[in-house]
């Protein structure tokens, strides 16, 4: 599997929860995606907010693991474009994503 096959596995209502082979660095377990043993975005229902919840593991969010960590944020807040989402960009907080441009 590719990782844009991974990603859209996750984004798949009718996949979800379908695991992938854990020997790749993305992978789905559950409503859950992960970079490595990270996790990278999952599905919440919380606070009036049902949607995908990205952990932000960029430099100016919750920092930089991995560059491929780095890379696997970027496709998945790509990915999202159209879906309801929001990025924990601090520990415990978590904002609307408006801006998926980093500087």
């Amino acid at each position: 599997m590719t990782n844009q096959q991974i990603i859209n596995n996750f984004l798949s209502a009718f996949s979800r929860g379908d695991k992938t082979p854990k020997h790749k660095a993305l992978s789905v377990i559950g409503e859950k995606l992960y970079s490595y043993n990270l996790l990278i975005a999952e599905y919440v229902v919380e606070e009036g907010f049902s949607g995908v919840l990205i952990h932000d593991h960029w430099a100016k969010g919750l920092g930089v693991i991995s560059s491929t960590t780095s890379q696997h944020v970027g496709l998945i807040i790509r990915a999202t474009k159209h879906h309801p989402r929001k990025l924990r960009s601090q520990q415990g907080a978590f904002d609307f994503l408006t801006d998926t441009v980093r500087k």
